[in-house]
């Protein structure tokens, strides 16, 4: 009885953790969005991004979208959500548009994997960095050839104009967009809570774990050497633990360089997995819904792994 109570004290605090870190960012995504639809800028926005939505066959809207997930994914897809409940855009323009969204997050892992993979890895750890960049491109190249093979074009020719008409002022704006925005988060927010107090309760329970050990046993299966086991398990701790593990491999010439770029790549590939199931509660069926959330992960995850499965082995096998 003790246990339970444990893990429900435990979960409850990480469900309040997760609706802490969570809601602000999805509230301010919608609010931003409902904003500059009022203030009519939303074209000058996206017409930094035109190249990508237009080659996409996607509506300019998803550009100002796609340019907010390079500071925040869950802002930009809680905008795309918005668009759609509003009719801008249609079933297969979300889908797109939401895993064409990944690609700014991909792009920004610099931000932690070069500071600590180069000094740690030197080049190999350069090399490392540069397959995930190249899957990241690869995939939303992928992504934007399917938008411009099964959407039509849009209605606009040509660079989104100013729009015509009366200019809110930003508090006119704000005034405006608080009905919008009202509305759409109660349909948002009325799945994201109690999806992430299950995610919570699982996590808790143990179920990732669980599956990440059932992961770390399948490393057996790929083309690396029994000391890249330990490379794994790490991954699965943290990506720094990762990098310090193989830099002391490394260093000590029990692997070879071209042994760690796969094997960080492995341990990417395996941890990716739990990540996918943990983001699919508190990330995807959160803000796009049970359906349309499990459809746009599922989507994602075969992309993003099964390029880096491709990655593996022709670095195995040519290298």
């Amino acid at each position: 009885m003790d246990g339970t109570a444990g893990i429900v004290s435990a979960a409850l605090g990480l469900s309040l953790e997760l609706l802490v870190r969570t809601v602000p960012i999805v509230v301010a995504g919608v609010l931003i969005a409902e904003i500059l639809i009022a203030l009519k800028i939303t074209d000058r926005i996206a017409s930094v991004a035109y190249p990508v939505t237009t080659f996409s066959h996607l509506p300019h809207e998803c550009g100002a979208s796609f340019l907010l997930a390079f500071i925040s994914p869950q802002a930009a897809d809680a905008m795309l959500v918005d668009y759609y409940h509003k009719g801008t855009i249609g079933r297969s323009e979300l889908i797109i548009a939401a895993l064409i969204n990944s690609f700014p997050s991909v792009v920004m892992h610099w931000r932690y994997l070069v500071p600590v993979y180069l000094p740690l890895l030197g080049v190999f750890g350069l090399i490392y960095f540069a397959v995930l960049m190249g899957i990241g491109f690869l995939k939303t190249g992928i992504v934007m050839v399917a938008g411009r093979v099964l959407l039509h074009p849009p209605p606009a020719s040509g660079p989104p104009e100013k729009s015509s008409g009366p200019t809110l002022s930003l508090r006119e704006a704000l005034r405006a967009s608080l009905g919008p925005t009202a509305r759409t988060l109660r349909r948002i927010l009325g799945i994201m809570v109690p999806t992430l107090v299950i995610v919570a309760f699982l996590v808790e329970a143990g179920v990732f774990d669980a599956v990440a050990a059932y992961l770390e046993g399948a490393s057996r299966l790929f083309p690396i050497p029994p000391e890249g086991l330990a490379i794994i398990a790490a991954k699965f701790g943290s990506y720094i633990a990762a990098a310090s593990v193989a830099s002391a491999l490394l260093a000590a010439g029990d692997m070879t360089g071209k042994d760690i770029v796969i094997t960080l790549l492995v341990a990417n590939l395996l941890t990716s997995v739990v990540t996918y199931l943990r983001w699919l509660g508190s990330f995807y069926i959160a803000i796009f819904g049970p359906r349309r959330g499990t459809e746009i992960m599922l989507l994602s995850v075969t992309l993003q792994d099964g390029l880096l499965l491709v990655a593996i082995f022709l670095l195995a096998w040519f290298w």
